[in-house]
């Protein structure tokens, strides 16, 4: 029997335990003692199992039964083959015939089960849990890297937290310095690399960018407008097993869409570049943030991304420019209008008979930790964003908080002893009282880096906005629950 990791599993590493993940279920596994041992023995390339086995008796020593060791690793294999991390064959052929290509008729883009079993145990996946004991302990592991490849951007969408000043700068990252990164992020066990901007298919080396990417056996999603896309550039991103694109479509009515894009003829563009990007069973996920301009429209983005099996989200959410500026927020819903948008988007689900779902905390939670010793979110804590100029910052839109710059420091150097990054790194949720004791906090998507662009720069100050969204929130989940 053959054994290998499937083309959409991504593992890596870190000595006393292995992260393993599979980036189109979105399932992932933390696994350390005998399950890391066999894991660390299963690489992309097909090998017999019993090679792998003899391995492992020459690890573990002659205290080992061979034949209970075999049913132990065959377990294992079969149970992480059915969770589409591993595959197995009889031989080359029926491994490449069982390693699928993402489909749309076959795998879809929702999480999976929670549950992994392993032998006859039930197993909960606690990879939240397990990063959180990790930071804790002062072991801050950096698993996702964002890169701004270039601040140009060919829209000038209306609700943007990115000024236009930015834009017009079009200041592009070198590619020897996007690659330096990538080899120290690799080096420290990164898994994950997203690509943004600005616009960063206008890149003049994308590809070259992607193709790296690839080459260090990362995850990749890709945020773009898509509307540069060329017809070659698809090949090329099927080959590259992208794990999403991520793309704002803002409403099916054309003429609403290029007005908050400011760009005529945007919404034909990035309608048509959706539609070759799904028939080549590229993954495209759909991003519609609500607004006053797509207010009355944007359930029909729903069904036109479910028309394409594919999936699209809504955020009632924007954010302050990075510079402090509001002028974007003059576009930002009502809490009468968030209300309504919530509404719209349960009888959505109702109809289509889904469950009535709501997205009540994007931070992380943990059943190890006390709440109030837990970290606001990710950034800084596993996340960091490189910019165009060469800035470290702990998340995207949060531009005026440089933590170091890759020309000046290594990578590793920064994560580790920016002093920035640790101060965000303290921050808990025990640092806001008033926001443990409230009432809407399981409904609220709580964001320091919200709370820094729309106060000035503090990121302790909540706007009273984001407080009101959390009690709507929890107002229509109450009101369908009730029914």
């Amino acid at each position: 029997m053959l054994v290998c990791q499937s083309k959409n599993t991504f593992i890596r590493n870190h000595g006393d335990y292995v992260y393993i993940i599979n980036q189109f279920t979105n399932s992932d596994l933390v696994l350390n003692e005998a399950g890391a041992d066999f894991l660390k023995e299963i690489s992309r390339v097909p090998q017999d199992t019993e090679k792998i086995i003899d391995r492992l008796l020459n690890l573990y020593g002659s205290s080992v039964d061979k034949a209970e060791l075999q049913e132990d690793f065959e377990c294992f294999c079969s149970e992480l083959s059915e969770q589409h991390y591993l595959v197995l064959g009889e031989n080359e052929d029926e491994i490449k015939k069982k390693d699928l290509d993402f489909n749309y008729e076959l795998l879809n883009l929702q999480q999976p089960s929670n549950v992994l079993s392993i032998g006859n145990e039930q197993k909960e996946r606690n990879t939240s849990d397990f990063w959180i004991s990790r930071a804790n302990a002062g072991d801050y592991q950096l698993n996702d890297i964002q890169f701004e490849l270039t601040s140009s951007c060919n829209e000038r969408c209306i609700h943007c937290y990115i000024p236009n000043a930015r834009k017009n700068v079009g200041q592009d990252m070198d590619y020897k310095d996007f690659c330096s990164v990538i080899d120290q992020f690799v080096d420290m066990g990164g898994i994950h690399v997203g690509l943004s901007g600005g616009e960063c298919l206008t890149h003049k080396n994308i590809l070259k960018i992607i193709e790296y990417c690839r080459k260090k056996d990362l995850i990749i999603t890709i945020l773009s407008n898509l509307i540069v896309l060329q017809d070659e550039h698809i090949p090329f991103l099927k080959q590259a097993n992208i794990a999403h694109i991520q793309t704002s479509l803002y409403s099916m009515d054309e003429a609403i869409h290029d007005k908050i894009t400011t760009i005529k003829g945007s919404w034909r563009k990035t309608k048509s570049a959706i539609e070759k990007l799904v028939a080549a069973n590229i993954p495209v996920q759909i991003s519609c943030p609500l607004m006053n301009a797509n207010k009355d429209s944007f359930v029909d983005v729903l069904k036109y991304a479910e028309s394409l099996h594919t999936i699209a989200t809504t955020d009632y959410m924007i954010m302050a420019e990075a510079n402090f500026g509001k002028d974007n927020l003059a576009h930002r819903l009502s809490i009468c209008d968030v209300e309504h948008a919530m509404r719209s988007v349960m009888e959505y689900n109702l109809k289509k008979g889904k469950n009535v779902t709501y997205s009540p905390s994007s931070n992380i939670t943990s059943i190890s930790e006390s709440i109030e010793k837990q970290p606001v979110c990710g950034a800084a804590i596993s996340s960091i964003c490189v910019l165009s100029s060469g800035d470290v910052c702990a998340c995207p839109g949060w531009n005026d908080l440089a933590c170091g710059n890759i020309h000046k420091q290594p990578l590793k150097d920064i994560w580790e002893n920016s002093e920035q990054l640790k101060r965000i790194r303290k921050i808990t949720k025990g640092d806001f009282p008033l926001c443990l004791e409230c009432e809407a906090d399981d409904y609220c998507t709580f964001c320091l880096e919200r709370n820094y662009n729309e106060s000035g720069g503090d990121m302790f100050k909540i706007n009273k906005h984001f407080c009101n969204v959390a009690f709507a929130n929890k107002k229509v989940v109450k009101e369908y629950l009730t029914k």
